[in-house]
């Protein structure tokens, strides 16, 4: 076996030491090893390894990404691990029994991919050395627990700013920014941009909720969406209101929300091909959901398949009264 030596910093939290230094992808990729409990259901702990998560993460490292967080593993006996406080190094023998990966086995078989391929990277590591069984699936859970992961509402919020937006995720930013901010937006203080709160329209939700519309009718100007949707929210919240239903503090729900979005694409197309010019009137939108939204709330706010509900609210738009 070979033998590696590194310069290393020795670094104590609590009763807790561990090494932090940096290692080429190689020497990572060759001596360390997951311990998933598919395969060692007795002592495994790991997650199984999916392989298009490992591909994904070499292909980004190709393209030239940035990896700037630390792998964490546990020295095995195989490694004969020895620190020399004197020189602050570290040496271990290199065997794919070296150590333990408690995070980022995903990363690592990623740098697996690419040791034929003549890639030069460096990454931060993390050694913990002579932890025990026990300690070592304690230090797991602790590590995949106790760290709160960013809201997938900020990393959408940031993309822009990131220059990493998608065309569809400019004009649904765009639309968001439209519904949030206009006087007479149906939505005004029920949005919520960067984190889920109670009570109001996460921007996941919004986006998930908005992007089938924009792929059903290929709308570019998201201004006269804008104008199309608020008429369609203003008309369904009349029709509500009439019927004895509270919408507005019902739509903050993203189930409803995602249903009374989804209907709206069969009253646009119906508004569309009937009368065009109208598809900014309230009063045209109120035509067709009165055929549709009465009778329809419990459905809608009940139901625990948002497909099932709209499929439920189309039909009864389609459903004409025949009087011979």
């Amino acid at each position: 076996m070979a033998q590696e030596n590194f310069s290393v910093a020795l670094i104590s939290q609590g009763k807790h030491k561990f090494y932090s230094l940096t290692m080429p992808i190689e020497v990572i990729a060759e001596s360390c090893s997951p311990n998933p409990r598919a395969i060692d259901p007795e002592d495994g702990f790991q997650r199984t390894l999916e392989e298009p998560r490992a591909e994904s993460i070499a292909e980004y490292i190709r393209i030239g990404g940035v990896i700037p967080s630390s792998i964490i593993l546990s020295a095995q006996p195989e490694s004969q691990f020895v620190y020399n406080s004197k020189n602050k190094t570290i040496t271990f023998e290199v065997s794919n029994k070296s150590f333990l990966i408690l995070d980022g086995q995903h990363r690592v078989f990623g740098f697996r991919k690419l040791l034929n391929e003549g890639i030069k990277y460096r990454i931060p590591v993390v050694i913990f050395n002579e932890l025990t069984p026990v300690e070592e699936a304690r230090l797991f859970i602790d590590i995949n627990t106790l760290q709160r992961p960013v809201p997938k509402e900020l990393l959408l919020d940031i993309k822009r700013l990131a220059e990493r937006e998608s065309s569809d995720e400019q004009l649904l930013d765009e639309l968001f920014t439209n519904f949030e901010t206009e006087n007479g937006s149906y939505l005004i203080n029920k949005l919520s941009r960067i984190e889920k709160q109670k009570g109001k329209i996460s921007k996941v939700t919004f986006y998930d909720s908005m992007k089938p519309i924009l792929k059903e009718f290929n709308i570019t100007n998201t201004v006269r969406l804008f104008r199309i949707i608020n008429s369609y929210l203003l008309a369904a919240h009349d029709i509500s209101s009439d019927n004895g239903f509270n919408m507005s503090e019902s739509i903050t729900k993203a189930t409803v929300f995602k249903v009374l979005l989804s209907h709206s694409k069969s009253i646009v197309a119906m508004i569309s091909d009937n009368n065009p010019e109208d598809l900014e009137k309230i009063s045209e939108h109120k035509r067709y959901l009165a055929r549709s939204l009465p009778g329809s709330f419990n459905e809608i706010t009940s139901t625990k398949s948002y497909l099932k509900a709209v499929d439920y609210l189309d039909k009864k738009l389609l459903k004409k009264n025949v009087t011979i």
